[in-house]
């Protein structure tokens, strides 16, 4: 696998982050949830105060909030 993973989509407005991750399989997995989580954290770092993180389940159709 890749050893650096990096979110499908990050959109910034100033200190406003937004951070999607596509996902194709049927099942919402822990490890998706902690990957975004992830990537929340690290944009905290970046110095983002607001950072959002979702999950879009592109087969379900559905998209999914990542609470930090």
């Amino acid at each position: 696998g890749k050893t650096s993973k990096r979110p499908d989509r990050v959109m910034t407005r100033g200190k406003e982050a937004v951070v999607i991750d596509y996902k194709f399989g049927e099942e919402k997995l822990s490890s998706h949830r902690k990957q975004i989580k992830n990537y929340i954290k690290l944009l905290h770092e970046m110095g983002y105060n607001s950072v959002e993180g979702y999950a879009w389940y592109l087969s379900l159709g559905e998209i999914v909030r990542i609470e930090n």
